[in-house]
């Protein structure tokens, strides 16, 4: 395989271990809120008696939103094999060499314009503007998709003082608020484009891309139970327990079965035995 083959092959391998992740993320099981969170939306609260409103926002815990902006953080790095460049270059040059149909490629090309509108340093609205005026200084104004990746650099992934410093006079409130469908929206173009390289990997346009589709790529939240043997050991009287053996070897002199050692007292079981001050476990598989 080419150099460039190789190197487009990497990236989609990476990528499609990080947006599996991604797709994993708890805030990407509602696909309703995310729709709902991708673009902001708000309440008026208004009383028409004293003509107080207020304006009510339902954003996620600031910790769920943290967490998916890690998982999203690599596709927005230049250098990273999961940029999103390089990924839509990969599909789209591993479409060419497959003879995708072109309204597929243009469908490609169509997705790798929608990421480049996400720009970390961009100035440009994307939905509105915050101002802020302090007593006796000049009105100071800043866009969402700035305040955005103020939170996600200077406060989250990064601890990027001056990112922070651009956001800090509006409060780590607002730039919450920006940052939410910024990271909302990354989650997904991330899927999008893992189900577009699913659905061609299953075409049979791209090559082998080995077991991507099926690695783990989270840990459960279930009990995890790993079959295994136990050994356990006393210290002595420096604190020191018997060397371990190697890898390949069995446990020897000091070393005893978990169940010989602590199995006599188990529920139902009759007798007794001595109980060792200390003792310090090991595993071998």
């Amino acid at each position: 395989m080419a150099d460039q083959d190789q190197q487009h092959l990497s990236s989609l391998k990476s990528f499609v271990l990080r947006a599996r992740r991604i797709r994993a993320h708890s805030l990407a099981k509602d696909a309703r809120l995310l729709v709902k969170l991708h673009n902001p939306q708000f309440k008026v609260l208004f009383t028409p008696a004293t003509g107080a409103m207020k304006v009510v926002l339902e954003l996620p815990p600031e910790e769920q939103v943290e967490s998916a902006a890690a998982r999203v953080r690599p596709l927005i790095l230049n250098d990273e094999d999961t940029y999103h460049a390089k990924v839509m270059n990969a599909l789209l040059h591993f479409g060419r060499k497959g003879n995708l149909p072109e309204e597929d490629i243009k469908v490609l090309r169509g997705w790798k314009k929608e990421w480049a509108k996400v720009n970390p340093k961009g100035k440009t609205l994307g939905f509105y503007e915050v101002r802020v005026q302090m007593p006796e200084e000049a009105e100071a104004r800043i866009s969402d998709n700035a305040l955005a990746f103020s939170w996600i650099y200077g406060d989250v992934v990064h601890a990027d003082a001056a990112r922070r410093e651009e956001g800090r006079i509006y409060g780590v409130e607002e730039r919450f608020r920006a940052a939410v469908p910024v990271v909302v929206r990354l989650m997904t173009l991330a899927m999008v484009t893992l189900t577009i390289t699913e659905r061609l990997n299953a075409r049979g346009v791209l090559p082998d891309l080995g077991g991507v589709f099926d690695e783990d790529v989270v840990v459960s939240d279930e009990a995890q139970e790993v079959e295994t043997r136990v050994y356990v050991a006393e210290y002595d009287e420096n604190g020191n327990i018997p060397a371990p053996p190697a890898m390949d070897e069995e446990f020897g002199e000091g070393w005893k079965p978990f169940a010989e050692v602590f199995g006599a007292l188990a529920p139902g079981q009759e007798g007794s035995r001595e109980e060792p001050e200390e003792a310090s476990p090991s595993t071998s598989d």
